[in-house]
């Protein structure tokens, strides 16, 4: 078992025997396959809890069964959290892509506003302002992105970590590498931490001071 967070991530033995018997009939199968196999299970859901995704819930053995049409089917009981889909996402599959960078959140409600997309591979970079959102968006005129939008980067995996090293395998927070980002005329740089989030999954960028999220989700969710 292991913790993040206020979750724990269990393994086959917690699971309630409904539930195994799921899990074991839902591996290989796609989005559909797997709602309507939920379905006929366990009847219509009792709720949705999506905001702009149809997502999911069954009240199921004292625990809730949700389908999340990206991340796949997952089951809750007390803070125990289990998906039900097995996943191989390596490192360097999901680390070089698309990242979205938005605000921190701001005000009460912890609003986030769109700011653009970060393309990243091993040797290179390219960030995109979405010109939107203009007036939340002070704090990021004088960023590094915003002044330096194409570049070179350097990466340099954490302790442990490898190319094919299973995200899957690593607990909440765990660094998988650090990037090093130089803009053309190789006078400015800056470092980030990229990390892995077991529960959201996703990676994100961490650094002293940024006015930023850079995000972005593994690749395999459904095999």
């Amino acid at each position: 078992m292991i913790l993040a967070g206020s979750l724990l991530f269990a393994q086959e033995p917690h699971k309630t025997p409904n539930i195994e018997s799921l899990t074991q009939e839902v591996q290989g199968k796609g989005p559909k396959e797997v709602r309507a196999l939920i379905v006929r299970r366990f009847g219509p859901p009792a709720r949705e809890v999506g905001s702009g995704l149809q997502i999911e819930e069954w009240d199921v053995d004292g625990g809730i069964l949700t389908f999340h049409p990206l991340q796949g089917p997952s089951f809750q009981k007390g803070r125990v959290f289990i998906r039900l889909i097995r996943t191989t996402n390596p490192a360097a599959l999901c680390l070089f892509g698309s990242y979205e960078m938005d605000t921190k959140p701001e005000g009460r409600l912890g609003m986030r506003y769109y700011v653009g997309d970060l393309s990243l591979s091993a040797d290179h970079y390219r960030f995109t302002d979405s010109r939107s959102n203009l007036d939340h968006r002070n704090k990021q005129k004088d960023s590094f992105f915003m002044l330096h939008p194409d570049g070179l980067v350097e990466v340099k995996y954490a302790s442990g970590v490898s190319a094919e090293t299973r995200l899957e395998d690593l607990p909440d927070g765990s660094p998988v590498a650090t990037v090093t980002l130089s803009a053309l005329n190789r006078r400015f740089s800056v470092s980030y931490r990229i990390v892995a989030n077991r529960s959201s999954m996703s990676l994100a960028f961490q650094g002293k001071e940024m006015s930023f999220r850079l995000t972005r989700g593994w690749v395999n969710y459904w095999r």
